[in-house]
């Protein structure tokens, strides 16, 4: 029936899953069980079929369909994927023995593994994106693609330890590590927002806050996470950008980022701590990036910072509740130095952010992954912009009056981009335009989360007694 099938799977999980030889007729029973197979008789796998596969994609395509066809509603991608795959212990084992000889090859075997168990889907259509060549900085424009988890059935949260092995998370494989003394889980994202695109989260379910201690974490995160990567944190406040504040847990991913690449525009030196490499950073938002070597020092001055802000308020920012100012923060940890990008932001500057027509693209508060220039926009868009595209290009004609519902907070945007193209175009060109035009959308939002311009940000480094250079 699926004999071939099953031993092809089997077969691979012992080459690409380290799934022992011993351990192999278990899993193969459990899988006959999930789909209801009463009969198996194992056949020579089809070596070079299997050798051929980076991921289980189209070794378990057959067994989806059979649990389809005959409703073996349990018979599901993970749970197969789980039968076949190592257990989660063993896995976060070989993670922790790789790391004590080599972290990044111990990065890149989590990751692979959780490809090569097909928690990660490498094949599956997640976003469209494209970089933003013709702007200051080249941001990426993703439209997310992956459809998010339901909320229900999970312990209390999407990002809560206990999920591993429930519904959508039977073949994940997390490392579990310690962070300042509390146990952390770690794992890659399925979202891939960008290279090695992880989550920590605390193995409490305990709120996300923005002190000293969770900074101090962020920082020890950066140890953890090493040289080729970063470690950010969304902010804690309403409208600030995190969909999960109920649980602390912080962003990380591999290289680098736009932001991250950004230079200084403005040297600075802090009286209280004139060791500090201080600046402010070149893009889009009110960036403070500073550095050293010591953990201690450079967290203490993070938190003055932070503090300092969350109670700011002058002319521009209405900020006299202490309730409106906000920020983001990314640590790096980068020739033995903690790099710190603290990200100013506020919901109390007295200018509207972006005009109206902009909250059709991107209506959500910017989370960190945004304001570090990967700039994720709703799944609702990728269908819109087809719809604008197909007026662009003549595909269908364009009456403002007829629009779908959906379209017509794109009226203006059609009607201004056809006069500028001179008419109807190719549909290369008129793609080309309108991630044109999207770019620049994005770059004015990002623009928009700055509260100060390069004189302005004085008067609030005057009450931490920092002067420029």
């Amino acid at each position: 029936m699926l004999d071939k099938e099953i031993s092809n799977l089997i077969a691979y999980a012992e080459s690409q899953l380290l799934l022992d030889e011993l351990d192999a007729p278990r899993a193969t029973r459990r899988i006959c069980k999930l789909l209801g197979i009463t009969e198996f008789a194992p056949e020579a796998p089809d070596e070079e079929f299997v050798d051929a596969q980076a991921s289980p994609d189209d070794l378990i395509a057959p067994l989806l369909a059979y649990a389809a066809e005959n409703g073996k509603t349990d018979a599901t991608r993970g749970e197969i994927m789980d039968a076949v795959s190592l257990k989660p212990s063993e896995v976060n084992d070989l993670f922790f023995d790789t790391y004590s000889v080599n972290p990044q090859k111990a990065f890149e075997f989590l990751y692979d593994y959780n490809v090569k168990c097909g928690y990660i889907n490498l094949d599956s259509d997640q976003s469209e994106r494209w970089e933003a060549k013709e702007l200051k900085s080249k941001i990426e424009v993703i439209i997310n693609l992956l459809p998010q988890a339901e909320a229900s059935g999970y312990p209390k949260c999407p990002l809560c330890k206990e999920n591993i092995g429930l519904a959508g998370y039977e073949n994940m494989r997390p490392a579990s590590i310690d962070i300042g003394g509390e146990e952390w889980i770690f794992n890659y994202s399925r979202h891939r927002y960008f290279e090695r695109h992880g989550v920590l989260a605390n193995g409490e379910h305990t709120p996300l806050t923005d002190g000293i201690s969770t900074i101090k974490k962020l920082a020890l995160a950066a140890d953890f996470i090493g040289a080729d990567g970063f470690v950010g944190m969304n902010a804690v406040v309403e409208n600030g950008g995190a969909k999960i504040t109920a649980h602390e847990h912080f962003q990380t991913g591999a290289k680098s980022t736009p932001m991250l690449r950004a230079g200084y525009k403005a040297r600075f030196k802090s009286k209280e701590y004139p060791y500090l490499e201080l600046g402010v950073v070149d893009w889009y938002g009110t960036v403070i990036r500073f550095s050293h070597s010591n953990l201690e020092k450079t967290v203490e001055f993070a938190d003055k910072l932070v503090t300092a802000w969350k109670s700011y308020s002058d002319d521009n920012i209405d900020n006299k509740d202490g309730k409106k100012n906000f920020c983001n923060v990314i640590v790096r940890k980068i020739a033995g130095k903690y790099v710190f990008d603290v990200v100013l932001r506020s919901n109390g500057k007295k200018k509207h952010r972006t005009p109206a027509e902009y909250d059709e693209i991107k209506a959500d508060a910017l989370s960190v992954t945004d304001i570090m220039g990967y700039f994720v926009l709703p799944t609702k868009l990728s269908a819109q912009l087809k719809e604008v595209q197909s007026y662009l290009d003549g595909t269908n004609a364009f009456d403002a009056a007829n629009v779908p519902a959906d379209i017509k907070p794109f009226v203006k945007m059609i009607e201004r981009m056809l006069k500028e193209q001179g008419g109807t175009v190719s549909k290369l060109e008129a793609k080309l335009n309108l991630h044109d035009e999207i770019d620049v959308v994005c770059e004015k939002i990002l623009a928009s989360t700055a509260v100060f311009d390069n004189v302005g940000i004085q008067s609030f480094f005057d009450t931490l007694d920092i002067r420029a250079l």
